[in-house]
């Protein structure tokens, strides 16, 4: 298995501090330290920038969404149950209206958990999602990490390993117009996760299809819904890159390129509904 040391040791010291340099925590000496690093470090200057969009964008889903309606209705519904049962005396009155706002308290707080979990889903999307791209562009671009002439299906299929060596054909099959040049399963240093990676060229471009278990983490409701045919894609921007994402039984895919976002989402269309009847023939 390859595993992408991009990050020295300072880096990741760094990086344990970047969430609390965005929120201003740091102590006056700590944050001289971490400026001084993002000077020369390229990669822990994108780190931040990530970090940062990231937080934008949950700060923006925060303020965007809206109280679902049924939570409305049950508090109405509530109120108006509590008004059969206590009218009366002016204590009946005052415990109708203290157990309408536990009602209230309770509820929001059971949707504030709600939206949490929503946010947090999105979080971890965003992260895996983050940890895809960077594998795309630390192994397939700037590591150019693939040969020049395609390596024969044999070797491919070893690297692979029994339990994705027939997916194989299938990414090949239904990438037209692309030469599947590399593939093997790969991780990124800091992360337990692993990654079943195929880099193919085409279009005057290198473009990685990336495979990963999904380990409970769902797309929907955390990326944006791309308009499809035959598949549900979710698709996103990232590191100058077009993402196009879908999900199978067990697995996280995604389609990673720097063509535009329609070829982007017509080559995921292409290869995903094939892709997941082969990734649920491993489960």
């Amino acid at each position: 298995m390859n595993v992408l040391n991009f990050d020295s040791k300072q880096c990741a010291r760094i990086r344990q501090h970047l969430d609390a340099y965005l929120s201003n925590e740091l102590l006056v000496e700590t944050t001289s330290d971490v400026l001084r690093h993002l000077e020369k470090c390229e990669a822990c200057t994108r780190e931040l920038e990530a970090r940062s969009r990231l937080r934008d964008a949950l700060r923006r889903a925060a303020e965007n969404q809206i109280a679902p309606e049924k939570l409305r209705q049950a508090i109405q519904r509530r109120l108006r149950e509590s008004r059969v049962g206590f009218l009366g005396t002016s204590r009946q009155l005052a415990w109708a209206a203290a157990l309408a706002g536990l009602v209230i308290v309770a509820l929001a707080s059971i949707a504030a958990q709600h939206w949490i979990k929503v946010l947090e889903g999105r979080r971890i999307v965003a992260g895996v999602m983050a940890l895809g791209v960077s594998d795309h562009l630390q192994c397939a671009i700037k590591g150019h990490n693939y040969p020049d002439i395609a390596n024969p299906p044999e070797l491919l299929r070893k690297k692979l390993g029994p339990q994705y060596a027939g997916v194989l054909e299938v990414v090949q099959k239904n990438l037209s117009g692309f030469e599947i040049l590399e593939a093997h399963i790969c991780s990124v240093q800091g992360s337990p996760r692993r990654y079943v990676h195929f880099i193919a060229r085409g279009h005057g471009t290198i473009l990685s299809v990336i495979l990963t278990r999904s380990e409970g983490v769902h797309l929907e409701k955390a990326l944006s819904s791309g308009v499809s045919g035959s598949a549900k894609l979710y698709e996103a921007h990232l590191e100058g890159m077009n993402v196009a994402g879908f999900e199978s039984k067990g697995y996280l895919g995604f389609v990673v390129s720097d063509l535009n976002r329609d070829t982007t989402m017509q080559i995921a269309n292409e290869l995903a509904p094939p892709l997941n009847a082969a990734l649920e023939a491993t489960s």
